[in-house]
C-alpha cells in the first residue's frame, strides 16, 4: 500500500512539474523584444520620447541616450513613436531592432 502512495506522489509531482515547465515556456513565448534609437533628422537622440504597441498600453520611453526597450506581445505588429513638437511615426515590427528619425511637426 505504501509502495502505491509512494508511486502516486511521484507521478504527481512529476505531472506538476511538466505542467508548470510547459506554461512557462508557453508564456516566454508570448513576447518578443525589440529595442532601439530615438533621433531628430539631426541625429541627436530624443530622451523620453513615446513607443507604444499601436492599439495597446504596452509601452515605454526612451532613456537619456535616446534608447529604448520593449517587450511586445508576439503577434505585435506595429510601434508607435511620439515626442512633443515631433511627427508621430508608425513603424512595422520586422526584426528585434527598430531605429526612428522624427522629424518636427509642420
Amino acid at each position: 500500500m505504501k509502495h502505491n502512495c509512494k508511486k502516486t506522489f511521484l507521478l504527481r509531482s512529476i505531472s506538476t512539474l511538466c505542467l508548470f515547465v510547459f506554461v512557462t515556456f508557453h508564456l516566454y513565448a508570448q513576447t518578443k523584444t525589440v529595442s532601439g534609437v530615438v533621433r531628430d533628422v539631426n541625429g541627436e537622440t530624443i530622451i523620453s520620447a513615446s513607443v507604444v504597441v499601436k492599439g495597446t498600453t504596452v509601452g515605454t520611453v526612451t532613456d537619456f541616450d535616446g534608447a529604448y526597450k520593449l517587450e511586445v506581445p508576439a503577434d505585435a505588429k506595429t510601434l508607435v513613436f511620439s515626442y512633443i513638437g515631433m511627427r508621430t511615426e508608425e513603424k512595422t515590427i520586422t526584426g528585434d531592432i527598430i531605429n526612428v528619425t522624427l522629424r518636427e511637426d509642420a
